[in-house]
């Protein structure tokens, strides 16, 4: 076991995520990291149960994880799951067998305490002293907070994600003016309950860490569209979407092809929390919630 080797294995609702870390004086430098797009979210069906072919994609995943694990040998472990494993209601199933595989327990987290984390992980890494507003758009839930330094000050987790809204608002892979008006007016109704309070607290940087803004950063830096990410440029790579006609011929300038099956789906939550709550613009975070639950886990060793 090398005492200085912390690993962190995230089951998202998109993708199942493995961080290990060397502590350092400053903070921590990446051992090794690996994921797999397992896509929990789109396997629950109707009932919301997991499907068996979901739930065998998993656990072969995390056998995988297991194996590095060994080779790894880090000194401590935490394992958590995210909002698709909240929704499933055959959860416990999937959890038993996967606790089996991993050898450690697996913390089923609650949409707060996800936002909470990732603030830390926003905080921890970028050490901003002014008040953010922080994003995170995940498979099955975005989560909206306000903090200043280490304190949070405002936490919610809403009901939507790039899987889900994938699967409801663009099942038909068609990427037009319908499905995209559709899939914002949508995510509009789930934010709108949250706008005054947020408003209220205010913010002076807004800032984000998932994929869908990591795709967007990627996609700016490539072309060189705008000099951030703003509401402007969210409608120019709409607009490049509607222009590719269909999910399966998406190819943008800088786009990974690993994030095109819900990248129009995120980009349309994501303009929905802009027109929203009046965004104008945005930072690509260096942290969120793999970067919270280091910190979580060098605290507690």
């Amino acid at each position: 076991m090398c005492e200085n080797r912390y690993t962190i294995i995230d089951l998202g609702s998109n993708s199942f995520h493995m961080l290990t870390v060397l502590k350092t004086d400053n903070g921590f430098s990446v051992f090794s990291k690996s994921k797999e797009k397992v896509r929990l979210a789109s396997g629950l069906n109707a009932e919301q149960n997991l499907t068996a072919e979901t739930m065998e994609n998993g656990w072969s995943c995390l056998q995988k994880f297991r194996d590095e694990l060994n080779h790894i040998q880090p000194c401590s472990v935490l394992i958590t799951a995210t909002a698709a494993l909240r929704i499933a209601r055959n959860k416990q199933l999937f959890i038993n067998r996967a606790e089996t595989i991993l050898q450690h327990p697996i913390k089923l987290i609650s949409g707060i305490e996800e936002a909470k984390t990732i603030y830390r992980g926003v905080a921890f890494t970028d050490n901003i002293s002014q008040q953010l507003l922080v994003i995170d758009i995940g498979g099955a839930s975005t989560e909206l907070i306000i903090g200043k330094g280490d304190t949070v000050l405002l936490a919610e987790s809403l009901d939507m994600g790039c899987v889900t809204w994938l699967n409801r608002y663009f099942a038909n892979n068609k990427l037009d003016h319908h499905n995209f008006s559709t899939a914002i007016s949508m995510a509009k109704t789930v934010i709108n309950p949250q706008i005054k309070n947020y408003t209220e607290h205010g913010w002076v940087l807004a800032m984000g860490g998932s994929g869908t803004i990591q795709a967007l950063q990627e996609i700016n830096s490539k072309q060189k569209i705008d000099t951030e990410i703003t509401l402007d440029l969210l409608h120019k790579i709409k607009q490049m979407c509607i222009d590719c006609k269909y999910i399966q011929s998406l190819k943008i300038d800088g786009l990974k092809s690993s994030r095109v099956a819900v990248f129009a789906s995120g980009l349309a939550i994501l303009i929905a929390l802009f027109e929203s709550l009046d965004i104008k613009s945005l930072t690509l975070s260096k942290g969120a919630l793999r970067e919270g639950l280091i910190s979580i886990l060098f605290e507690n060793n």
